[in-house]
């Protein structure tokens, strides 16, 4: 994580702004390895480039003018959502040989599941590839860079855009923290599939929250915060991903075009995956009792300057 560079009594508006320019640089940097496919973690930085500046909008409404959060987001939210199937078919694909060992799952026998993941990617990765060359993407591009630099001209300045950096950032990171923390895990069973995706949605915003006012705080604490945060999402976001997997898997099944060898070894690819996905619920439930704990409420408290 690299700072950036903010100051607790920096004006609100210039600080969103700096942090809206390095993520805007992070995005544009991928777009030609996206484009090209030379890599598929290129996709994946320019997705997260994308979902932080979505975060980054959402939760420091106020500062910015009311052209800009009605403009672009819904854009940001395009360009999330056609990228988005693409990333979790290269997901699958990284991980199935992981499946595949663990259950000693022959490998040509998942061949035709692989060989149809593969052509869904590749019709995915078109989808991208256009939308990315489009006319659409590049207006956003030019057109939030242009905001970026110059800022709303003609507009009455927003509510909070002259406020100290920190007396926005502090009571917006807590509320976060807070929609969190009182969720209802039900430790006593086993959390929802639909808990678990709202949480994974909440520590998001929450983690990048932290990450972009990180200067704002002791570095030590900050630290802690965003390190605790990334273990519940590693689960979350893994366990999202066995969601993703099953569905496709079972899309594959019901095709009735695969062999019985082929759909034995999906039968048990499908078990390994379900089993996966029964571990990160528990280790889920662990960590987040921890996270939700007395003692970790009374830091981010004391943190946040909440009373």
């Amino acid at each position: 994580m690299q700072p950036y560079g903010l100051s607790p009594g920096d004006c609100a508006d210039e600080s969103v702004r700096k942090i809206l320019r390095r993520l805007l640089g992070a995005l544009r940097s991928n777009v030609d390895g996206v484009v090209e496919d030379t890599d598929v973690e290129f996709l994946h930085d320019l997705r997260v480039a994308n979902r932080r500046t979505r975060t980054a909008l959402s939760q420091t409404r106020g500062v910015l003018s009311l052209s800009v959060m009605d403009t672009f987001p819904p854009e940001f939210k395009w360009l999330g959502d056609v990228t988005g199937p693409c990333r979790d078919l290269d997901v699958f694909l990284l991980g199935m040989d992981g499946y595949r060992h663990q259950s000693k799952i022959d490998d040509g026998a998942l061949g035709p599941l692989k060989n149809s993941i593969r052509e869904k990617r590749r019709l995915q990765h078109r989808l991208v590839r256009a939308a990315l060359l489009s006319e659409r993407f590049q207006n956003l591009i030019k057109n939030w860079s242009r905001f970026l630099e110059s800022g709303s001209e003609g507009e009455t300045e927003p509510p909070l855009a002259s406020a100290s950096t920190i007396d926005v950032a502090s009571p917006r990171i807590f509320k976060a923290y807070r929609r969190i923390s009182k969720r209802d895990t039900g430790f006593d069973i086993e959390p929802s599939t639909e808990l678990l995706h709202q949480l994974r949605i909440d520590g998001k915003k929450l983690r990048y929250l932290l990450e972009f006012f990180s200067d704002l705080y002791p570095r030590t604490t900050a630290l802690r915060f965003i390190g605790e945060l990334k273990q519940l999402q590693d689960i979350l976001g893994g366990f999202n991903d066995t969601v993703v997997q099953l569905a496709l898997i079972n899309e594959f099944s019901d095709q009735g075009t695969a062999s019985a060898e082929t759909l034995a070894a999906t039968n048990r690819l499908t078990v390994a995956i379900e089993e996966h996905q029964h571990g990160l619920r528990a280790e889920f439930s662990k960590r987040f009792e921890l996270f939700a704990s007395d003692e970790s409420r009374k830091l981010y408290r004391k943190t946040f300057n909440v009373n």
